[in-house]
């Protein structure tokens, strides 16, 4: 096994995506103070706008580039690309990270959201990396962040889709990081578990949905702690962290179950949001509603 290969930010021109909110504003603020360029990508130019002008204040001498953008659309990397190319960007850090969750049955999912997140998630994820590798390793220096998910480590059911796209980026990233070995160009992928973000908000279907998902309090971090782990174990060269002491813990442990096992225990757990008569308690709703005649 080779030796690592430690990052250092400083004069860096790193393009993030998912940069409105979250963990990808959060990326943008630590990053600011020693980067040369930062690229910040997202739907929601508006709020780039405002992220922008807040890391002004405090780092004028950083050049920031706001490349509003849908990652999930065909035209959308092709956009920031030809941006990129305009205003003579080379980039050295990559935080690739904007994606998508869904919660629920799978075979509820509303189509639109299913085929936007796994666009986001897989298809813009995979061709962000296919565009600037090649870049990198011509100049024989790097860094790419994947931002995947304690999820992706096994099969969960309710985010069955969601999870197997952080499965996608999980095999991926392990088999790029591979790959780079000797090129200069590092790979860390971060697999948090709870983050407080609009995540969780934006991946329930429901309101009442919220209640159900995100995990106890031990397995939620913050975003400054997550960013702070990840570029920590980026610079060093890691190939994959998860912040956070009881996170981490946890994620080597499910990394290690058995499917046979989790299939035990999450048939257990799901049994008691059964009814009587064998239907799940969404399913007796959707049922009822259904003969009502009401729209779902």
């Amino acid at each position: 096994m080779g030796r690592r290969v430690k990052q250092s930010f400083r004069g860096c021109s790193a393009w993030i995506t998912g940069a409105s909110s979250g963990l990808g504003a959060e990326f943008a603020r630590q990053l600011a103070p020693e980067a040369a360029c930062l690229v910040l990508t997202a739907r929601r130019e508006d709020r780039l706008r405002e992220l922008a002008e807040e890391i002004r204040q405090h780092h004028r001498k950083v050049q920031i580039v706001v490349a509003p953008a849908d990652l999930a659309a065909p035209e959308g990397i092709e956009a920031v690309v030809d941006l990129l190319a305009t205003e003579r960007v080379e980039v050295d850090l990559l935080v690739n990270n904007a994606g998508a969750g869904d919660f629920g049955l799978f075979y509820r999912s509303d189509l639109a959201r299913l085929r936007s997140m796994l666009d986001l998630n897989v298809k813009a994820f995979t061709l962000l990396l296919w565009w600037l590798l090649p870049q990198m390793i011509r100049r024989g220096r790097g860094c790419i962040i994947n931002i995947g998910s304690i999820a992706g480590l096994r099969p969960v059911p309710y985010y069955s889709a969601y999870a197997a796209t952080k499965a996608y980026v999980h095999s991926l990233s392990h088999g790029l990081e591979w790959e780079l070995a000797g090129t200069g160009v590092t790979l860390t992928q971060v697999c948090p578990a709870s983050v407080a973000t609009e995540f969780f908000e934006h991946a329930a279907r429901r309101p009442e949905d919220l209640k159900e998902i995100g995990g106890p309090p031990f397995m939620w971090t913050s975003p400054e702690q997550v960013v702070r782990c990840s570029l920590e174990a980026a610079g060093r060269g890691k190939p994959q962290v998860t912040p956070g002491f009881l996170p981490g813990l946890c994620a080597a442990i499910f990394s290690y179950v058995p499917i046979s096992l989790l299939r035990i225990v999450y048939r257990a757990s799901l049994a008691g949001k059964r009814k009587p008569g064998g239907e799940l308690a969404e399913e007796r709703m959707f049922v009822e509603k259904q003969r009502d005649g009401r729209p779902l």
